[in-house]
Order: C-alpha cells, then structure tokens, then sequence
C-alpha cells in the first residue's frame, strides 16, 4: 500500500524530470530569446509559487504544536533534570550539582487524563528526553540542554509504567539513563 507522501514526491520528482528533460531539449538549436515575454512568465512562475506556499501555509498553521494548551496551566508540573546518567524527576525545581545526592527522585506518579508539563534540562551535557509508554511506543520527547529549559505537554491517557530514556548518546553508560513516571 502506497501512501499519499510518497504519490507527492514521486508526481513532484516526475515532474521534476520533465522540467529539466524539457529545457535540456529546447536549448540544443540557438534562438531568439524574448525577454519581455520570459520576464512575464518568470513573474507568473513566481506568483504561481508564492501562492502555493500560501495555501501551505494557511492549512498547516493550526496544526503547530500547542495551539491552544499555551494559553492554559497544565494540571501537574514536573521538573525533569539530567545528570550523566539519570533522571531526576520532582515536583520541585530540581536538583542542582550541589543537592544531587539528596534531592535526586528517578521516579515520580501523576494522575491518569490530567495535562502534565515536563520542564526538561540538564546540569551537564546534551540528553534527549523520551517517553515510552508501557508497551514500548514512544509517546513524546524533547532536547535537555544545560542552561535552558525545554517544556513538553503531555496526557497521560492509560494508567501504567512510563519509562524515561536519553535519547542523545552522552557517554559509556547511556543506556542505563532511566527514570519513571507512574500513571495512576
């Protein structure tokens, strides 16, 4: 079954060739170049395009990220600081280099159908910040970069384990950078 992305590229790469077959054919006997008439089809070419863009433009803007869920509060806030290699996940600011040891939570529980906002950075190097569902699909995800702080909303619509993972390599143990978000 073929979807409809790869009918558009292909119609578009076709027509592509055709474009480029068409001027390779025309240029091999000298003519003579109106340059009035090719200046008017090079406006209309452009105007063709521009309005093309337009009508891209016009159907794909609603449908931004957060649209309208930025103008509201989400219903929890949870704080999501990276450290090689854990997350800490709290209801607080986050730990910091010097109370890492004792503020540091890997786990945190939010309630099922509720608006959360995941305030996500880190205090040393690049992470990615992903959420897997319990059966292993992943859910959402964003940057953690140090000295600034990416916000992610999510809603949590069946109960159960989350897992946190990084998904930007950050150094030999990687792959143990985990944390978890029980939904209840």
């Amino acid at each position: 079954m073929v979807g409809t992305p790869f009918l558009v590229f292909l119609v578009s790469a076709l027509l592509i060739i055709c474009v480029f077959a068409g001027v390779a054919v025309s240029t091999r006997q000298p003519r003579h170049v109106e340059y009035a008439r090719a200046q008017r089809l090079r406006g209309l070419f452009f105007l063709s395009l521009a309005a093309i863009l337009v009508v891209f433009l016009v159907l794909t803007l609603p449908r931004l990220p957060y649209p309208v869920e930025a103008a509201t509060s989400p219903g929890r806030i949870v704080h999501a600081v990276g450290k090689q290699y854990a997350w800490s996940l709290t209801d607080g600011t986050g730990p910091t280099l010097a109370n890492w040891d004792t503020a540091f939570s890997p786990s945190i529980t939010v309630p099922a159908n509720t608006q959360v906002e995941f305030r996500v950075t880190t205090l040393d190097v690049n992470h990615g910040f992903s959420l897997y569902a319990p059966d292993g699909h992943l859910v959402a995800q964003t940057q953690a970069m140090p000295g600034y702080m990416n916000r992610l909303r999510v809603t949590f619509d069946r109960p159960g384990t989350y897992t946190v993972l990084c998904l930007e390599f950050c150094g030999m143990s990687h792959h143990r950078m985990r944390g978890v978000v029980e939904v209840r």
